[in-house]
This record gives C-alpha cells, sequence and structure tokens, in this order.
C-alpha cells in the first residue's frame, strides 16, 4: 500500500512538474518581441512592428493603404535629431524594387486611420518625439508612425532608412 501511495505521489508530483514547465514557456514565447523588421547602426534601431492595412475612399483605383507600426529606440548616449535623421527617410520597399515615401501623404494616412479604427489608440507624446530632433539618449518611442499608398498587388520585402542606407527584409509572421 506504501509503494502504491508513493507511485501516486510521483505521478502527480510528475504532472504538476510539467505543467509548470509547460506554462513557462508559453509565457516565455509570449513575452519575447518578434518585429517584421528591424534596422540599427550605432545610434538607433528602429523595429517594424506591424503593417496595417487599411481601405480608403482616398485610395487611387487598385491602391491600398498601409500603416506602419513602429518602435524606435535611442541606443546611444546622445541626444539625436531622430526627425530629420531617421523617421523622415524610412521607406518600405517591393519585390520589383519600387520604394513607397511616406511624406506629408503618410501623416494623414496615419491620421484618418486612427479616427475610423477605434480600436487603436496613438500614443501622441511617442509619436511626437519619433520626430522630434530632440530625441533623448536611451530611450524608446512606439507608435503609428507612417502611411503608406501602394498598389494592392505590391509584395512589401524590404524595410528602412533610406538616408541612412539602412535597410532589412521583412519576415512573414
Amino acid at each position: 500500500m506504501l509503494k502504491q501511495w508513493l507511485m501516486d505521489k510521483s505521478f502527480l508530483f510528475l504532472i504538476v512538474f510539467c505543467v509548470v514547465i509547460v506554462t513557462n514557456q508559453i509565457s516565455f514565447a509570449q513575452n519575447k518581441k518578434s518585429y517584421l523588421s528591424t534596422v540599427s547602426n550605432e545610434e538607433v534601431k528602429i523595429s517594424l512592428i506591424k503593417l496595417h492595412p487599411f481601405l480608403s475612399s482616398n485610395n487611387k483605383d487598385g491602391h491600398k493603404f498601409l500603416v506602419a507600426e513602429i518602435l524606435i529606440e535611442n541606443i546611444s548616449d546622445k541626444i539625436i535629431n531622430m526627425g530629420s535623421e531617421y523617421s523622415m527617410s524610412l521607406v518600405l520597399i517591393d519585390s520589383n524594387g519600387k520604394e513607397y515615401k511616406s511624406g506629408i501623404k503618410g501623416a494623414g494616412i496615419v491620421s484618418e486611420f486612427l479616427t475610423k479604427d477605434s480600436d487603436v489608440e496613438q500614443d501622441q507624446k511617442a509619436y511626437n518625439l519619433s520626430f522630434s530632433d530632440k530625441f533623448p539618449p536611451k530611450t524608446k518611442a512606439q507608435s503609428f508612425l507612417c502611411g503608406y499608398e501602394v498598389p494592392n498587388t505590391a509584395q512589401i520585402v524590404k524595410f528602412g532608412i533610406k538616408k541612412k542606407n539602412l535597410f532589412s527584409e521583412i519576415q512573414s509572421k
């Protein structure tokens, strides 16, 4: 009887142990950040989190809007002019090598996206900081940063900073 009791306790311990291990693995996988693309140099690390497709009455025929959710990190020890050096030259590149810039029209695309989709909320402070000429050292800012108009058939394959010639392949999720 004692032997049976010990075997039951061992089996119970094994079950509890397995549940703890599986739970920890799931938690680790959920906490690990995964981005579509990341570019970096000695000053910054810029990650494309997600491209949100967005249809509007303002689209040209055969085109769609993409809103880029981006995380910008100043990894240096100095203040950076993030807007003119980085944010304003973020581009997407399709499989044919065509570049898409955000520009002033892109800001309008982001604005329309935010007003039409009540499920998303812009961190306005982070958005403003992303275009700032005084982005503080060791600081992060995540926002819906850029809007792009692309053909419906475009396959976006690269993300980067044209001014710095930093590009990275986009990973599919």
